[in-house]
């Protein structure tokens, strides 16, 4: 059903099975409202295409001053070293422009906890914190035209705000670094398939495989969800494929963390180690996005360490600095890439 004319606020309340006044009190999130009731309401809204956050907001005649933090619901996502940084940052810089930061909590990356608050007013916009492949959410955000800024980038549309490193760019740097040190056979570990930061890390990391003319096989690659257990499930798999590896690009913190628990547990550095002391010195270096510290129960020296730092304070930070900048009617980019820097350490 279309919104017009005959979609008004008694006519949700008739189909819902409630008075007016109850309609406009869910409308402004009253306490005195059961949720219960509320998701009812929301219900019948969404089905007869009735949203009037307008209205919500000439109720209250002013803004909620809250900015909306979509979170994706990885079972290891407050370890993870990006998120962490980057929503200190925008905590920091919304509430020193005077707004305050809701977490929204997006599981399985469905749109009703979006829903609930953008329909209840209780955000002005809204940051997501991670870009899929045909997100819902950006489809929903687009339709009722909620101000909001992508962290990442959009394979969907053009006309997104949006805040972003290069991704492809800093994986073709940071693999061609491998083939510069003498890597041969060099493997790739990343996240959500579905995930675009991980779809433009495996593009950069293919290209560079491909114009060196190295191996490229499918026992070479591991994507899953991020996690620690995840990224040593995957060292495994490929070092049992591939004894001869001399080097790996990861594209997460978590995932890293956890290869580099498989390689000290296994016996690999070890085994690095021992060949270093007989004279038969083996290369392997791991290239990751992110990674955790002391890691490991002690620094071997055997295997070198890239790490890209995507600058999560700075990205968090522009984030934020966009959405309020839209939601006050000042000019904004469409969209800012934050400068990366890759630091060498050893494990």
């Amino acid at each position: 059903m279309k919104k017009g004319r005959n979609v008004t606020i008694q006519v949700v309340a008739d189909k819902a099975g409630v008075s007016k006044s109850t309609v406009s009190r869910v409308i402004s999130d009253s306490p005195d409202i059961s949720d219960k009731t509320k998701e009812k309401v929301f219900a019948i809204m969404d089905e007869l295409n009735y949203y009037p956050s307008a209205i919500a907001r000439s109720l209250a005649n002013r803004m909620s001053k809250n900015i909306g933090l979509v979170l994706p619901a990885d079972e290891d996502f407050f370890i993870n070293p990006f998120f962490q940084l980057s929503l200190r940052a925008i905590s920091k810089t919304a509430s020193s422009r005077g707004y305050d930061a809701l977490i929204v909590y997006n599981e399985d990356n469905e749109i009703a906890p979006i829903k609930r608050v953008a329909n209840a007013n209780k955000v002005d916009g809204v940051i997501l914190m991670r870009s899929q492949v045909k997100d819902e959410t950006v489809d929903y955000l687009k339709k009722k035209k909620i101000p909001f800024v992508l962290i990442g980038k959009s394979l969907d549309y053009k006309d997104i705000y949006s805040v972003d490193t290069d991704n492809i760019v800093a994986s073709i740097d940071v693999t061609n670094r491998l083939v510069d040190q003498g890597c041969k056979k060099i493997a790739f570990i990343g996240g959500d398939k579905d995930a675009v930061v991980t779809i433009d890390r495996y593009e950069g990391y293919k290209k560079v495989i491909r114009e060196n003319g190295l191996l490229e096989s499918e026992n070479l690659v591991e994507e899953n969800e991020c996690s620690v257990i995840n990224g040593s499930k995957a060292m495994e798999a490929i070092l049992k494929e591939n004894k001869d590896l001399d080097g790996v690009v990861i594209t997460d913190a978590l995932m890293c963390a956890g290869a580099i628990d498989y390689i000290y547990s296994s016996g690999f550095i070890e085994n690095l180690r021992r060949l270093k002391k007989e004279g038969k010195d083996k290369k392997f270096i791991i290239a990751t996005f992110g990674s955790l510290k002391n890691r490991g129960e002690c620094n071997s020296g055997a295997v070198e360490l890239l790490d890209v730092d995507v600058n999560c304070k700075a990205i968090g930070e522009a984030s934020c600095n966009k959405l309020i900048d839209i939601l006050e009617g000042k000019d904004a980019e469409l969209m800012d890439l934050v400068e990366y820097d890759i630091k060498k350490s050893y494990i």
